[in-house]
């Protein structure tokens, strides 16, 4: 059950407490069982695929690790999971792009290029105008983590110099841009971001959990403020898809190759 606005910077279920306070420790953990489990990030190239559409990346189809069963139960079990070839944007969607579709849509000033934070319903819509979508949970993973199994977009080592600190960075402001594998920027840190899923557990996860159902969106991804731990490839949260919770929540899109 999502705590009452207010009482935490972040939405953290109660059973997460005691491990995000040591995520350090956690995290290194994870490092050790991803290089054990020969998890380590790989140099190789990937096909060039067709040319993207300006803003966007190529992901290819095939398989890839998902999820994890060192995280949090809902990320577990770890699973192959496949994909079709996409497209997806590079950056997360800026308040002056999304202000191009909605008007009325209102930001502070000097923002033009910070993540506009919308609900998922707006995020939606926005993306059905662009003739794009939002991305699946496995989509978002695939292009955050691509095929090795890494733990955060850039490797399996935390540095906080590869993330936005605070809401004052403009879109890909962190002090060492890091890419994901096929090349977008800001997938751990900077703002939570919406995917087309509801939350619900993977198959074979039996652990019950009362947020499960067609009531929540998942965001992925972390956020600006959030443990370390919240941005990790494999982290998942759930919001209602008619608010933002007061939470720093963005979005990308993608696009399905014809």
């Amino acid at each position: 059950m999502l705590r009452p606005l207010g009482q935490l910077a972040l939405p953290i279920r109660s059973v997460r407490e005691m491990k995000f306070r040591t995520c350090s420790a956690f995290i290194i953990l994870l490092v050790v069982v991803a290089v054990s489990m020969g998890a380590a990030p790989t140099t190789s190239e990937e096909p060039a695929g067709p040319t993207p559409p300006p803003g966007m990346v190529y992901v290819p189809a095939g398989s890839f690790i998902m999820g994890n069963d060192v995280g949090d139960t809902d990320e577990s079990p770890q699973h192959m999971a496949e994909t079709k070839a996409f497209f997806i944007d590079k950056y997360e969607i800026s308040n002056e792009e999304f202000k191009s579709f909605d008007p009325t849509f209102e930001y502070g000033e000097g923002r033009d290029h910070h993540t506009a934070v919308v609900t998922w319903q707006q995020a939606a819509a926005y993306a059905k105008w662009a003739g794009k979508r939002l991305p699946t949970e496995a989509e978002w993973e695939k292009a955050a983590r691509g095929t090795d199994g890494r733990i955060f977009p850039w490797g399996n080592t935390y540095d906080h110099s590869y993330v936005a600190f605070d809401k004052s960075y403009p879109i890909a402001a962190a002090p060492a841009k890091p890419e994901s594998p096929y090349g977008c920027i800001d997938m751990a840190g900077g703002a939570w971001e919406w995917t087309s899923n509801w939350y619900q557990p993977y198959p074979g996860n039996d652990v019950p959990c009362d947020a499960y159902g067609e009531k929540y969106k998942v965001v992925r991804g972390g956020a600006v403020f959030s443990g370390d731990a919240m941005k990790r490839t494999t982290h998942r949260y759930y919001i209602a898809p008619d608010t933002t919770g007061h939470y720093y929540i963005g979005f990308r899109c993608v696009k399905d190759i014809e």
